[in-house]
């Protein structure tokens, strides 16, 4: 059964509603088709999601504007942007920077779950990409574009389909490949941006990053399979027949 969508879970509202309220021979069909609904999608998942939520429940700001300090940062704009954007868009709490401490204007009682989230969103990006960054192909300069990937997938605002993906930095040039040569596998040079999404959804539901982690050995062992069918293949190919 698959987990419940958005969509699904916005129909099942309306339906029970109308089951309750409607008239006539409308409350049997919409309990009718509520109930085909249940079937095809598993409602309890999305509500584990909802318990989960790293973004959950209410943010009070402070009444005089006075700013509490959240989390200090090395020097690393990627991460302590990506915090300072999620405080502010998910929980509507103004933030500043004051050096490299980010300070927020929220009440005394919401700065720990404030820090909780810093601490988990900056923790856990950090470490994703360091185990990414391990894959065969990943360019250092794809940081940013994984770091952007993981933002969007944690506040659910990935690229509609066919959209054009940010574009990734130039490395040098590879000198051209022999006349038979076998191409790379195009799954040794994934889009950073797109691999995190999903990550950064599994961040949003307090996924723990070492398990997250696991995924991208999974992705490293897959990418080193492809690799060695490809060597194989260029063997192939320029000795008619494996070498001895």
């Amino acid at each position: 059964m698959k987990p419940a969508t958005n969509k699904a879970r916005v129909m099942l509202a309306k339906l029970e509603a109308l089951a309750e309220r409607g008239i006539d021979g409308e409350r049997e069909s919409a309990a009718r088709k509520a109930a085909r609904l249940r079937a095809r999608f598993d409602f309890t998942a999305a509500e584990e999601d909802d318990k989960r939520d790293l973004f959950k429940g209410h943010f009070k700001k402070s009444r005089r504007g006075a700013a509490i300090l959240i989390h200090k940062f090395e020097p690393d704009c990627h991460l302590a942007n990506a915090v300072k954007w999620a405080i502010e868009t998910a929980a509507g709490i103004p933030c500043r920077w004051q050096g490299g401490e980010l300070l927020a204007e929220s009440a005394p009682g919401t700065a720990p779950r404030l820090k909780h989230i810093a601490v988990t969103i900056s923790e856990s990006f950090r470490q994703l990409w360091g185990q990414y960054s391990r894959l065969p192909g990943v360019n250092p300069a794809d940081r940013g574009l994984f770091i952007m990937g993981l933002y969007d997938g944690m506040m659910n605002d990935g690229r509609p389909v066919g959209q054009k993906l940010p574009g990734r930095a130039r490395v040098a040039k590879v000198p051209k490949a022999k006349k038979r040569a076998v191409a790379a596998p195009v799954g040794l040079h994934l889009h950073p941006y797109t691999v995190a999404l999903e990550y950064g959804r599994q961040v949003r539901f307090t996924t723990p990053w070492e398990k997250i982690a696991g995924e991208i050995e999974n992705l490293a062992g897959k990418l080193g399979t492809a690799a060695v069918l490809v060597k194989k293949s260029a063997r192939i190919s320029t000795s008619g027949g494996f070498n001895q």
